[in-house]
């Protein structure tokens, strides 16, 4: 698996998984969280965390790219950063 970052400031990254496991949790929660780990004592870690309802899409459009569907499955949302200001 490959894992590609292009930044709003023009670098970019890449950084390929040959053998890792994959953690999907937070079913009790408001967000659920895919967090990929590279096996063999590799500090490699990726994970990003949607909200439920995005998540819930996203597994949606796996789904059907798995079954064959090859039209590409589109979908955007907003999320704004809450600013925490230090006292």
């Amino acid at each position: 698996m490959n894992i590609h970052l292009d930044y709003a400031s023009g670098q970019s990254y890449s950084q390929y998984f040959e053998s890792f496991g994959i953690k999907v949790s937070g079913g009790g929660e408001k967000r659920i969280k895919v967090a990929f780990r590279e096996k063999n004592n590799s500090r490699a870690y990726a994970s990003f965390s949607l909200p439920k309802e995005k998540a819930e899409q996203l597994a949606h459009a796996i789904l059907a790219a798995s079954a064959g569907i090859e039209q590409p499955i589109e979908f955007a949302f907003e999320e704004f950063r809450t600013k925490v200001a230090a006292a």
